[in-house]
């Protein structure tokens, strides 16, 4: 068992590593340039350059943003920590990278192009998404957390209102110089789709 200085200091050290690799993913963005700017609007936007302008509304995370030179997915998660919620946060941006460079490499005319340098599914159902997997390098970009009270947690008729939560969110970001729809083509483990039931017989 470990002792809560123990405790504590892993929950520090993951805390570092983590702003490290933050940093460290923020300092290759602003090399490549140009600095990501914020455009006011309905929704807002995020300007990459790059030809991506991402919006700052539901459509982010249903996209893979292709830019010049990367890849870009969106997740967000909940947790009743920093550290829970922006790896449930991470999960699903990578989820969302892992199988829209699928679908793009080997069905693309089910996804379409939209404006700010996204693909989307064309009938927005997530079962034509190609399932698989594949190791892919990656790194988080832009994360932020905020707190937030679970409502639907509290006691109705009661001062306690809920739980405090955290919820995360974080862009995903893959250069293209590591990864190509090539290598994804090669490397891919697809999963078979669940056949097709017969008609049944009058």
């Amino acid at each position: 068992m470990k002792s809560r200085r123990g405790v504590l200091q892993v929950l520090l050290g993951s805390g570092m590593m983590m702003a490290a690799a933050y940093a460290s993913t923020y300092s290759e963005v602003m090399k490549a340039g140009p600095p990501p700017k914020l455009i006011r609007g309905k929704p807002d936007k995020v300007d990459f350059g790059h030809g991506l302008l991402v919006p700052m509304s539901r459509d982010a995370f249903e996209t893979l943003w292709e830019g010049d030179d990367r890849w870009i997915t969106y997740g967000h998660g909940f947790g009743k920590s920093d550290a829970e919620a922006m790896g449930k946060a991470e999960e699903a941006a990578i989820a969302t990278m892992k199988l829209f460079l699928l679908t793009l490499a080997f069905a693309p005319d089910r996804l379409m192009r939209v404006d700010g340098g996204g693909w989307r599914l064309k009938t927005g159902k997530a079962a034509d998404l190609v399932r698989g997997d594949i190791d892919l390098p990656g790194r988080p970009v832009m994360p932020t957390t905020d707190q937030m009270t679970d409502f639907l947690s509290g006691e109705t008729g009661t001062d306690n209102p809920g739980n405090e939560m955290i919820h995360a969110t974080t862009g995903w970001l893959i250069w293209k110089k590591d990864v190509t729809l090539d290598n994804v083509r090669a490397h891919a483990k697809l999963v078979p789709p669940d056949p097709t039931p017969a008609p049944r017989q009058l």
